[in-house]
């Protein structure tokens, strides 16, 4: 009995391995990176919000309908981040 939960669970995991690997679209994802961070760009000013965030996006040649501010990771630098993740498509 035991031996076939073993071997049942073995390959369970190998089948969501293989999912996760061949299908991309279907995002059948079991790995962090499977979902690339979006890009994200560094603004001068210190009013960092959606709107802002959107401008920088368009300059910086990315579409995007939600763009969003990052906060500094450490709290001595004022560097945000402008990120922009490409648009969603909703079919």
């Amino acid at each position: 009995m035991e031996t076939s939960v073993r071997y049942l669970m073995a390959s369970s995991l190998v089948i969501l391995v293989m999912i996760s690997f061949n299908s991309p679209s279907c995002r059948a994802c079991i790995w962090p990176w499977c979902d690339p961070s979006p890009p994200c760009f560094q603004t001068s000013d210190i009013l960092c919000n959606e709107v802002a965030c959107k401008f920088v996006c368009e300059v910086k040649g990315v579409l995007t309908d939600h763009a969003y501010c990052k906060p500094p990771r450490r709290s001595g630098q004022n560097v945000y981040l402008c990120c922009c993740p490409p648009e969603r498509v909703f079919d």
